[in-house]
């Protein structure tokens, strides 16, 4: 059996790495699908797909998880939101449930015949990336939020510098 997880990643975080184990507990693979991978350099969606599916990857690895039980894709917003269950089962390798605390998105693929199972998420409150985002610009103490392996990734390419002039720009970029 294969499990699904989807997310944008910005940056992949602790609460993330743990619902991958908690699908690896309840199935043989699990794919770890990069959502809105199109979009990068934006407030909401500072690092690229390439970025987070190496944070993710390392991730995996160092927490000694056996690659070969996952796939890490990335995959470009559908903007046909009726027809964004036949999208993922046309873009992705074959799943059977996927794992979605979002109701929205449980709508949307429910609707589409999908199997989509709530998972057990750690304390939201502190993992998440939007908060995350805000604690590297402003200097907290964000290293405990992900693993090490997207710490040390983030200081490479300097990910506070980039959030910072990304979060001051007058451009406003919009995925739109």
């Amino acid at each position: 059996m294969r499990g699904l997880m989807m997310g944008r990643f910005q940056p992949f975080h602790l609460g993330h790495l743990d619902l991958v184990k908690q699908i690896l507990d309840e199935c043989d693979e699990v794919i770890i699908a990069v959502t809105s991978s199109q979009f990068n350099y934006l407030e909401k969606d500072p690092f690229s797909a390439g970025e987070r599916m190496e944070m993710i990857h390392n991730s995996l690895k160092d927490a000694s998880i056996n690659l070969t039980r996952c796939f890490v894709v990335s995959l470009e917003n559908q903007f046909n939101i009726a027809m964004w269950g036949s999208y993922l089962k046309s873009a992705l390798p074959h799943f059977d449930k996927v794992y979605s605390g979002n109701d929205y998105v449980s709508m949307l693929l429910s609707d589409s015949g999908i199997n989509v199972v709530k998972p057990v998420f750690l304390d939201v409150s502190q993992y998440n990336a939007t908060k995350i985002r805000q604690m590297i610009i402003s200097d907290e103490n964000w290293k405990d939020f992900v693993p090490n392996a997207v710490y040390e990734l983030l200081i490479k390419i300097n990910a506070k510098n980039r959030l910072e002039v990304i979060s001051k720009s007058d451009t406003n970029p919009t995925e739109h």
